[in-house]
């Protein structure tokens, strides 16, 4: 039988670190239930885990960090993934990176699972175009103007699409525990983006992977470097346009993943292989 769409688009209240608390709490070797995950919140990190811990625990299945299988007891539990061992690693070495990489699975969620990676995606380019941060009703509504538009089926069957205030303040959780944050933590009333720098040439590989995806380039189609193309790669991590070409100038230098060349119509680039997060 097949399974039915997901018609998720609200962003749920799966905060960063009770998802990294419960990411250092997961065993590859012994399926931990819910209830166990709780205690070792608890017992680990001093931390009282939200009622409802399964979104937590979802949305690291949903970012492909755990699996859910039986426990000794034949009751549900959860199990990290290879994928989510590389992340943890990441988390305790560069926390700064690894909230950049769990922001970038977000971003680069697959809609055809979960729609509310599309939800996280439109929030994003939502302020990024408007070079501030957006009243929170202004980003619903456009939201639920999207989903009415690609999904009008879906969004008729929950009024506003599924998504509302509480999605936007999800989503903003994640932006601000970027380091540094796309906007002023300290002064809430200043709305402009501040564009983030960083030395990690990392996330223009990964944001360049994520365009000739969504692109529908080949691995090795040459593409003009121009503006456009440059504004769609920075803004996947809310990058300074002049930060992100100097770090693609970095990992062509470094990697041999990219390639960048003169020509009569300006600077050639291309992505020569698949570049996810498994690559890190």
């Amino acid at each position: 039988m097949p399974q039915q769409e997901d018609n998720h688009f609200l962003i749920d209240n799966a905060f960063p670190k009770e998802v990294a608390y419960t990411l250092r709490c997961l065993s590859s070797q012994e399926a931990l239930s819910a209830n166990h995950l709780r205690a070792r919140l608890a017992s680990d990190f001093g931390y009282e885990a939200q009622k409802n811990l399964s979104f937590s625990t979802r949305r690291l299945i949903d970012l492909g960090l755990a699996v859910q299988q039986a426990n000794s007891e034949g009751k549900p539990g959860y199990v990290i993934t290879p994928l989510g061992e590389r992340i943890r690693s990441i988390l305790y070495d560069s926390p700064e990176l690894y909230a950049d990489l769990m922001h970038f699975l977000h971003y680069n969620g697959d809609p055809s699972l979960r729609k509310l990676f599309l939800s996280y995606r439109w929030c994003c380019n939502i302020v990024w175009d408007q070079k501030e941060m957006v009243d929170t009703s202004a980003i619903v509504a456009e939201v639920q103007s999207r989903i009415a538009e690609r999904y009008p089926g879906m969004y008729a069957q929950r009024i506003g699409g599924n998504f509302n205030a509480g999605g936007v303040t999800s989503w903003k959780a994640w932006v601000v525990a970027l380091t540094p944050p796309p906007f002023d933590r300290a002064n809430p009333r200043e709305r402009s983006l501040l564009p983030r720098t960083s030395d990690r040439y990392e996330l223009v590989l990964l944001a360049l992977d994520h365009v000739y995806c969504a692109r529908g380039y080949r691995y090795g189609d040459p593409v003009i470097l121009d503006d456009a193309l440059l504004d769609e790669i920075a803004r996947v991590s809310f990058l300074d346009p002049l930060c992100c070409r100097n770090l693609l100038d970095l990992a062509a230098r470094v990697t041999r993943v990219i390639a960048l060349r003169d020509t009569f119509a300006g600077t050639s680039i291309k992505l020569l292989a698949p570049y996810g997060v498994q690559n890190l």
